[in-house]
């Protein structure tokens, strides 16, 4: 598993371990970063430095764990970093995930599948539900880095003989989420509320735009689910909920967990322009293909986030 110290990666990490599976992970610095990984986990997984920019040592890597599956997880997730690290976002989500369907494809063990953390940015455009066979039109510049990740991947997996599949996932939030998505910014403002070392007001975006959320303990369910499926390989799998929602109902639900009412005050700053109000994924294949639902309540989901701020001191 490529950037099994990300996000994601702490989840996919603690639930494939906890179904029985041994897991080689890698981390682009020294040690995994600090998250949502119980000691017990980290101490399990077996861990490797690697920048995937570097195709020889992807190739050694890959060379030393002959992995039967693979999670390639490493790569930009945020579109305001990608947009001002523009090259440096391709060179990683573009060039790094045809380094690595390369070294697969040399690799002396039998892959059964390579599992492409793609986005549902590459869509581009909102509207819905957006289903796999909608064509790829990103709009951003992280948009673009997805979409040229997901045809890359599943290209060169054609072309070398590679199972590759893309899990276009829409937006996971959960425990573990680095500030500079939305929910746990709320979360660690409201804290900072509560504790009365910030103003009780809160600048806001646009609070009427929705999006298609699930749970990132869901999100890792039905990534382990794409990598046991023994149907036509290249394919593409929405990983969404299928329901659409409006950022107000996560403030409302931090809000609610902080026990706090502050002034909210819209910032033009914070709108992004042109951004979709709605958009929103159909999960219909990946239903059919591995009987996966969203099961967990997003309320409760921003809950646990906000209580896993609070208590691990990423406040």
């Amino acid at each position: 598993m490529t950037g099994g110290d990300g996000f994601v990666g702490q989840h996919l990490v603690e639930h494939l371990l906890d179904h029985g599976y041994e897991v080689a992970a890698t981390m682009l610095g020294k040690t995994p970063s600090p998250g949502t990984l119980s000691p017990a986990a980290r101490a399990a997984a077996e861990w490797t430095r690697l920048d995937v920019r570097d195709a020889d040592a992807l190739a050694s890597v890959v060379h030393a764990v002959r992995p039967r599956r693979v999670f390639h997880l490493a790569g930009f997730s945020s579109g305001a970093e990608a947009g001002v690290r523009s090259r440096e976002a391709l060179a990683v989500n573009g060039a790094g995930t045809l380094g690595l369907v390369e070294a697969v494809a040399r690799a002396p063990a039998d892959v059964q599948a390579v599992v492409v953390a793609g986005s549902a940015d590459a869509y581009g455009g909102g509207g819905g539900p957006l289903g796999e066979r909608t064509q790829l039109r990103p709009s951003s510049v992280y948009g673009a880095t997805k979409a040229a990740q997901d045809v890359l991947a599943r290209g060169a997996g054609a072309a070398l003989g590679v199972r590759v599949v893309v899990a276009r996932l829409f937006p996971l939030v959960g425990p573990g989420q680095r500030p500079v998505f939305v929910l746990p910014s709320f979360c660690r403002r409201a804290l900072a509320i509560r504790r009365g070392t910030a103003e009780p007001r809160l600048a806001v975006g646009n609070l009427d735009v929705a999006r298609d959320f699930t749970d990132v303990r869901d999100g890792v369910r039905a990534l382990a689910g794409i990598a046991d499926l023994d149907g036509t390989p290249h394919m593409a799998y929405n990983v969404c909920s299928g329901i659409a929602t409006k950022i107000r109902h996560l403030l409302e639900w931090v809000l609610e967990r902080a026990e706090i009412e502050p002034e909210i005050v819209r910032d033009p700053a914070l709108v992004r322009r042109g951004e979709p109000e709605s958009v929103v994924g159909d999960p219909a294949r990946l239903r059919a293909a591995t009987g996966w639902r969203a099961a967990r309540d997003l309320r409760a989901c921003v809950h646990d986030t906000m209580d896993w701020i609070a208590s691990s001191g990423a406040a």
